[in-house]
């Protein structure tokens, strides 16, 4: 390691480049710090970097600096301020292990596709060098998603597949990410050989899913689980009904899906609809149009076009059917979905449908087949290349290993004299530092398993910790579903006790501490087992719950809202104190872009619906909802600007009990 931190200080020496501050430090000791005060994360993004930036000034500890300063690194990559988070990861190299942080740095520093993708091929292979499989597999995995975005089909092809051969059999999550990420590149990019290969790799994540069931506990990995199963199912049958046309297998599929209440039971109704009416079975496909009924997906663009294969299956046996949703199609619409709809309109035989159908696949060519064409053609002939360049990293690998070895043996040999004396010294001291240092580890164990923790003591909830540990996966499980082009939200739910300061007050602290008891199970029997509830400080709390529609979340708080007014506090004794509390709700994701914002700042947007309440009402809740916000600096501005001015200029709505 400190060989790496010279070699890097002769490059900033030549440079002419100030250097950063270098000193010995080890992974290992990074990982051995405590996690950072829980006050810190009450902080607003801003004021988190000030404290970062101030501590990290005051910090005597080599490894307690590199933390701090890595933490900046991540502020400014979450707020998206790229230049910023450069200068971090210039002047705070990232250790040699700490590979995601290395890789985030590379992310930053290399826009260049090409320079970020040399970068990353470096990285894998250090990775593979660390002996770190699961590290490896995510670091392919999530450099394949980066080449099917850029086009790059057979690199994203090569890199799911040695990914998923090399991820530890026992990392469900990495697992599944992998295989599900990779078949639907397969089915959506492939042949019907590779489509296929996307089919077989969902029934693995399936039965693994399955698998992973029947000794599972947590309700949440139960949730998550099953939802996977429904989501291999809903899948496998997009694959047999839009791209092998093996209908009596598509309804097989989609039947395991709507047999059940789910979020994929609207679209799998309406794909069987079609793939039924495809079979001639006129009876089968009206049966399923008919249970849809009057139920709507949310979302109205993917509504539009699973109008558009409703309409398509009842032309069948209608031949005045209008075709209007399949004829005006969003343009955001997939590509998968707009191809498929336009070669079925193109087979028609109406001339002016025909036309209509034709007309579209020309432009769909034009616009955005074609481009992703041209950059495939320009990355194959380049290829030829990267191997050259990739061979000729290799080598200097080596050459770089070399030098790195001769050099510690140097550095050792160095290392065994100065010990020899220092031996010495040490042993007349040991004895008299044992007990104090003994008790000094003692200490500092137990405040690093109390600062651990996940679970709040007073109320055995879930902690800011559990809630930054869990989060993600909902908003993976999200984001996954809205791939698939499946209606599935997120509701951040922040709850504030109304008057808690009078409270502590007038009846004491204990009388306090009975009140957040009850109204922490009030609400956890309010509540489904899959829903993330957390104390987040004082008398706050958040709730993370899953929504399958816009008016979920509304129902959800009016549920808590008067679970809470049910009847009185009983707090012992014969104090019986009527508690109430306001309720502000973000949905997730906000706007619908690539950039999504951190989910920290979804809870700031709640937290400035749950002012709002305190200002207008008290005992009630807010639902905050985008009205034409497109961007994270739009958000920033509503965050920072009061509430209703956000919602007298039209950014923003709001739904209240109210």
């Amino acid at each position: 390691m400190v060989i790496r931190v010279f070699i890097f200080a002769l490059i900033f020496q030549v440079a002419g480049v100030p250097l950063p501050v270098l000193a010995e430090v080890t992974y290992e000791d990074f990982q051995s710090l405590p996690p950072l005060p829980d006050s810190y994360f009450d902080l607003k993004p801003e004021d988190r970097l000030v404290w970062l930036k101030h501590e990290a000034e005051k910090a005597p500890e080599t490894a307690t600096s590199y933390r701090l300063n890595r933490q900046r690194f991540y502020e400014f990559y979450w707020l998206q301020k790229d230049e910023l988070a450069r200068q971090v990861c210039s002047s705070t190299l990232p250790l040699r292990e700490d590979f995601y942080y290395r890789e985030n740095c590379i992310e930053i520093e290399n826009p260049n596709y090409d320079d970020f993708l040399l970068k990353m091929l470096d990285l894998i292979h250090e990775a593979k060098q660390f002996g770190s499989p699961s590290i490896q597999a995510t670091l392919l995995s999530d450099l394949a998603w980066r080449q099917s975005q850029n086009g790059d089909i057979a690199g994203t092809y090569q890199n799911y597949e040695a990914a998923l051969a090399i991820a530890p059999s026992d990392d469900i999550v990495l697992l599944n990410t992998i295989m599900m990420d990779s078949a639907t590149n397969y089915i959506v990019h492939g042949d019907s050989n590779y489509v296929n290969k996307g089919i077989e790799l969902l029934a693995k994540v399936r039965q693994q899913s399955t698998d992973a069931l029947e000794n599972e506990v947590d309700p949440q990995t139960i949730e998550f689980l099953k939802d996977n199963i429904f989501l291999t199912h809903f899948n496998t049958g997009i694959a047999y009904a839009l791209h092998l046309y093996d209908y009596s297998a598509a309804i097989n599929s989609f039947e395991s899906v709507y047999s059940e209440k789910n979020a994929y039971s609207i679209s799998a109704l309406s794909f069987a609809a079609l793939a039924a009416a495809e079979l001639s079975d006129y009876d089968l496909a009206k049966q399923l149009i008919e249970k849809i009924g009057d139920q709507k997906d949310n979302q109205p663009v993917i509504e539009l076009y699973l109008n558009c294969y409703r309409q398509l299956a009842k032309r069948h046996w209608l031949n005045n059917q209008p075709l209007t949703s399949c004829l005006n199609l969003d343009p955001s619409t997939t590509v998968e979905v707009q191809l498929d709809v336009y070669k079925r309109l193109s087979q028609f035989q109406e001339p002016d449908i025909q036309f209509v159908g034709l007309k579209k696949l020309s432009e769909l060519y034009l616009n955005k087949i074609e481009p992703q064409l041209k950059k495939r053609g320009a990355q194959a002939a380049s290829s030829t290349e990267l191997k050259r360049l990739q061979r000729e990293s290799e080598l200097k690998t080596i050459v770089l290993e070399q030098q790195t070895q001769l050099q510690q043996e140097r550095e050792n040999a160095h290392t065994n004299r100065q010990r020899f004396f220092a031996a010495l010294f040490i042993v007349l001291l040991s004895f008299i530092l044992l007990i104090r240092s003994q008790l000094r580890q003692k200490k500092q164990l137990a405040e690093q398993f109390e600062q651990m923790s996940t679970r709040d003591s007073l109320t055995k909830l879930g902690n800011r910790r559990l809630l930054e540990q869990q989060i993600d996966r909902e908003i993976a499980f999200t984001n996954r579903a809205h791939k698939s082009n499946i209606n599935h939200n997120l509701g951040i739910f922040i709850f504030d006790i109304d008057h808690f300061k009078a409270i502590n007050d007038t009846y004491g602290h204990q009388v306090g501490d009975k009140v957040l008891k009850i109204f922490s199970d009030r609400i956890n029997q309010t509540i489904r087992d899959s829903d993330l509830f957390v104390r987040w400080g004082g008398e706050e709390f958040v709730l993370v719950a899953r929504l399958d529609s816009n008016q979920r979340a509304n129902q959800i708080a009016e549920r808590i809202l008067q679970t809470i007014n049910s009847s009185p506090f009983e707090c012992g004794g014969e104090k019986s104190i009527k508690v109430t509390c306001t309720i502000g709700v973000a949905k997730y994701p906000f706007i619908e872009t690539e950039n999504k914002p951190p989910w920290t700042r979804l809870i700031s947007l709640a937290d400035a619906a749950l002012y709002y309440g305190k200002q207008q009402h008290r005992n009630c809740w807010v639902v905050i909802d985008n009205h034409s916000v497109d961007s994270l600096a739009a958000l920033e501005t509503i965050l920072k600007d009061k509430l209703q001015d956000s919602i007298d200029a039209g950014k923003v709505t709001i739904s209240t009990s109210f």
